[in-house]
């Protein structure tokens, strides 16, 4: 659809566009109301105000007739022709008096009200015009007593009103119309400066893409804040991988060369073809076994808070239930401090080849006795085995735990379960220590970050 291909920021405009249209239409409908309402209001407190001048510009003669002086009327527009301002007193169909300016025009009046009433209608005159006539009664007293019935009629154009109307509406669409283009050029301004953090983020992206930049930058509004460290911890984390993929790449090459070396040797200088399948066997394994270890290490995850969070206790609790099935008959007994809701994000499948390997050893080297400790603390989490078998050579823990120890070089006995657990821990950032246990055998302590 079109509105997809939208930006953000052509959206919003057009929603703040339809929203401003509809609210400067409803305040221009209700103005426009109030002021037609108020000048109607007016135009009949004007009408009744007419009334009583003409009220105190009558008078009742010696023979009781009506008399209007029009020296006493103070709106001239009564004395001037088609002025738009007309006035008749009536007797019942009898015309008693009517205004100079009504002259030549037949004004179709109403029914005559009752005394002290007022009737507003619209009546039209003999020009076509549109008349707003107020009538209203009064009675008038002589001085013997006698009561007359009389209907004053004052009526003004409605042209006038309707010109005001006109004038006020097209000011009112002037100035609405303007402040409403100037809103919206004010609102266009706010939207650039506010999604200005997105398109530098765009910027930044594909400064990323090109070589530019490895990541985005740290300042950006707080709405963002997580969204660019996200963006900014998959770069890493794929970064990291690319870099683990090279590593093992070139540790595979260089350790390679070694079981091959062996065997080319093996097959020059040995006639004995019994010797050569079994050297060429072992190098093979040795060979089968390096490209596990390289496959494992480059697959590894490593530490990133888009990973789903795993329970270190869930994870811990399964590989036990196995491994007690497995070496059931030495009858280990397992004592367990597992902190509850222990979470840490990482890969299922790393914890349990990290926990795996330890738990493994543990149970193939102890004599009955495995102490498991998770604990969090300052920030970090802390896993604990130890047992009660042989322990590690004291001459051999720092070839375990030395940093970039190749599989080739690996102590006799560890086989490839704790390089695998070191490269593990090193993807996640964090570290493994091998001391002596209080039981007698191996302690190993791993620390990884809590995310």
């Amino acid at each position: 659809m079109f509105i997809n291909k939208l930006s953000l920021s052509q959206r919003l405009l057009i929603a703040v566009s339809l929203v401003l249209t509809a609210f400067l239409g409803l305040s221009a409908f209700s103005l426009n109301n109030a002021f037609e309402a108020s000048a109607e209001s007016a135009q009949k407190v004007r009408l009744l105000n007419y009334v009583y001048m003409l009220l105190t510009a009558a008078d009742l003669d010696d023979h009781g007739e009506l008399l209007v002086h029009g020296e006493r009327l103070a709106e001239k527009k009564f004395t001037i022709p088609n002025s738009g301002l007309y006035a008749q007193i009536t007797s019942g169909d009898l015309i008693i008096w009517q205004s100079p300016s009504a002259i030549g025009r037949n004004l179709s009046l109403p029914d005559h009200p009752g005394p002290s009433e007022e009737i507003y209608s619209l009546i039209e005159s003999s020009g076509g015009s549109r008349l707003l006539n107020l009538a209203f009664g009064t009675v008038w007293e002589n001085e013997s007593g006698q009561e007359f019935d009389y209907t004053i009629n004052v009526a003004e154009d409605l042209s006038m009103i309707e010109e005001q109307t006109a004038g006020f509406q097209r000011s009112l669409w002037y100035w609405l119309g303007g402040t409403g283009v100037m809103l919206l050029i004010i609102q266009w301004l706010i939207l650039r400066w506010g999604m200005r953090p997105l398109q530098k983020v765009a910027v930044d992206l594909h400064a990323i893409e090109t070589g530019e930049h490895s990541r985005l930058s740290d300042d950006y509004p707080p709405e963002l804040k997580q969204l660019t460290l996200n963006i900014n911890n998959l770069l890493d984390h794929e970064a990291s991988r690319r870099q683990r993929y090279k590593n093992s790449l070139a540790d595979l090459a260089h350790s390679l060369k070694t079981p091959l070396a062996v065997f080319r040797g093996a097959l020059e200088g040995n006639l004995n073809l019994q010797e050569i399948r079994d050297t060429g066997q072992e190098q093979l394994d040795r060979i089968s076994a390096l490209v596990d270890y390289q496959l494992q290490r480059a697959a590894t995850e490593g530490k990133s808070n888009l990973l789903a969070p795993v329970s270190l206790g869930e994870v811990i609790h399964k590989i036990t239930n196995s491994l007690a099935k497995v070496y059931q008959d030495k009858h280990v007994h397992l004592q367990s401090e597992i902190a509850r809701d222990c979470y840490i994000h990482a890969d299922e499948g790393d914890l349990y080849e990290l926990l795996g390997n330890l738990l493994e050893n543990a149970f193939k080297y102890c004599q009955q006795h495995i102490n498991i400790v998770v604990q969090p603390a300052y920030q970090r989490v802390f896993v604990i085995v130890e047992d009660d078998g042989n322990g590690v050579p004291a001459a051999a823990v720092e070839d375990i735990i030395k940093r970039g120890t190749r599989i080739d070089t690996q102590v006799e006995g560890q086989g490839l379960g704790l390089a695998i657990v070191k490269d593990i821990i090193e993807a996640y950032e964090g570290d493994i220590r091998v001391e002596r246990s209080h039981l007698g055998g191996a302690r190993f302590i791993v620390s990884l970050p809590d995310n």
